[in-house]
């Protein structure tokens, strides 16, 4: 391993979040589907947009763990 490689890894709440995000995604947008097909219009477009948050929380995250990328050479050298 490289010590760049060491830096490209994220924490492990990271993964964590990313699985609790897809299992909440999953399941609002499911329920949506089956309210939908059920003829639940408003409530299957309710739980549908539950899985809005659970995306936002997981780019959030993501964003935040991210690496802070190093200024270009001609800002350090100032």
């Amino acid at each position: 391993m490289t010590a760049s490689s060491d830096q490209d890894r994220v924490p492990p709440y990271v993964a964590l979040v990313r699985i609790g995000a897809v299992i909440g995604m999953s399941i609002a947008a499911g329920l949506g589907l089956v309210l939908l097909v059920g003829g639940w219009w408003l409530q299957g477009l309710i739980a549908a947009a539950f899985a809005l948050p659970f995306f936002g929380v997981m780019r959030l995250v993501e964003r935040l763990a991210a690496p802070r990328e190093a200024p270009p050479a001609s800002e350090r050298e100032a």
